[in-house]
């Protein structure tokens, strides 16, 4: 009778060892969903920048970021999720807007001065130029000399051209002041830029 019973005492004492070891091991793959859940405020932002030019993208919202992507390279960035105060300078021209980067976004930065109009829309893919607008002017100097100029408005440039060159810009789309130096003489015009939009320089009279 009393190796019954210590018989049956062992076995409880190893079905209660057993129970309490049971409970101090983590079920399979609760690691991974409490990775999940604490990723779970993150989203990806990626970035393509088609231009000749570095794109710079500041992010100020639930977590500051100040991003670099070289001409022609896409980079995919880990964000906190929310809506951001973005600043971005890209193709000569600084701007400012809110964005929302509460899902996955793919933001497109497209040859400076392309008509991106063709581009299929989505929730989750922002044109930039839709914020930025960006326009292609050619420039040409039909003066009898070098044509110095200095351009004035949403943006300000500098060009210079040599007698009989001709050179495609892209700049800041709007109202521009022009001053320009030419033929040993000094004039100042106004010059609207819009998609290929043309600027001739002669001599001023």
């Amino acid at each position: 009778m009393n190796r019954k019973r210590s018989i049956l005492g062992i076995i409880l004492a190893s079905l209660m060892l057993f129970i309490l070891m049971s409970a101090a091991v983590p079920l399979p793959n609760s690691h991974s969903l409490a990775s999940l859940h604490e990723k779970s405020d993150l989203v990806s932002l990626e970035v393509k920048n088609d231009s000749t030019s570095y794109a710079y993208l500041w992010l100020d919202g639930p977590s500051f970021y100040y991003l670099i992507i070289k001409p022609g390279e896409t980079k995919t960035f880990t964000v906190m999720r929310g809506e951001y105060f973005e600043e971005v300078s890209y193709c000569g021209v600084r701007e400012s807007s809110i964005i929302d980067l509460s899902r996955h976004t793919k933001l497109v930065m497209p040859v400076c001065g392309a008509n991106m109009r063709s581009m299929p829309s989505s929730p989750n893919v922002i044109n930039i130029t839709n914020t930025i607008k960006i326009v292609k002017v050619t420039v040409e100097n039909e003066s009898d000399s070098q044509v110095l100029a200095i351009l004035t408005g949403p943006a300000t440039y500098v060009f210079l051209l040599n007698k009989d060159e001709s050179k495609d810009y892209t700049i800041a789309k709007g109202d521009y002041e022009v001053q320009y130096f030419a033929c040993g003489k000094y004039d100042v015009k106004e010059f609207s830029a819009y998609y290929n939009s043309l600027l001739k320089f002669k001599c001023p009279k």
